[in-house]
């Protein structure tokens, strides 16, 4: 079952942060074409982009969560021969990864509700829904936290294993 969760969130996501770069890239490139040819004026691309912008890296940073592949500093652990003492330093890491994304998620969903900013070109847009991107991938974050902290626990996760 959770397997299955993974397996559809990972296709979700990679294909949201395709959609939001491509975007991104259009949204770039017809900017640029018309300040030159001044066909028609874009005035809301660089809140489309910011928008874009911000899902697809709080999106990919769930995805690098889930995959493992996420910024870690492993000096310490590497150092360390005892397999008992890496398991305890890598539950101690899990736990604190663990509270950041609970706390982010917790401050982002406040974030969220008591926004009532407009985008600046965009009218009909609240900040809100871009600053949903926040607690959204935090939670995921803290699932797949959860999932590497019980894999740890119990033991079904080397340390050594290879990165997806």
């Amino acid at each position: 079952m959770y397997s299955k969760f993974e397996t559809i969130f990972s296709r979700v996501t990679q294909a949201a942060c395709t959609f939001f770069l491509a975007a991104i890239f259009v949204m770039f490139l017809l900017n640029v074409f018309v300040r030159f040819v001044p066909i028609y004026n874009f005035t809301q691309t660089d809140d489309w982009i910011q928008f874009c912008l911000i899902w697809m890296i709080f999106l990919a940073a769930a995805e690098l969560v889930r995959t493992k592949n996420h910024f870690v500093v492993d000096l310490a652990t590497s150092q360390i021969a005892s397999p008992a003492v890496k398991r305890v330093m890598r539950v101690a890491v899990l736990l604190i990864e663990l509270v950041t994304y609970v706390v982010i998620c917790w401050y982002g969903v406040v974030w969220v509700m008591r926004s009532n900013a407009h985008m600046q070109s965009i009218p009909w847009m609240e900040v809100r829904y871009v600053y949903l991107a926040i607690p959204v991938s935090a939670f995921f974050m803290a699932v797949f936290a959860v999932k590497q902290l019980g894999e740890t626990v119990t033991g079904k996760r080397d340390d050594t294993e290879t990165r997806e």
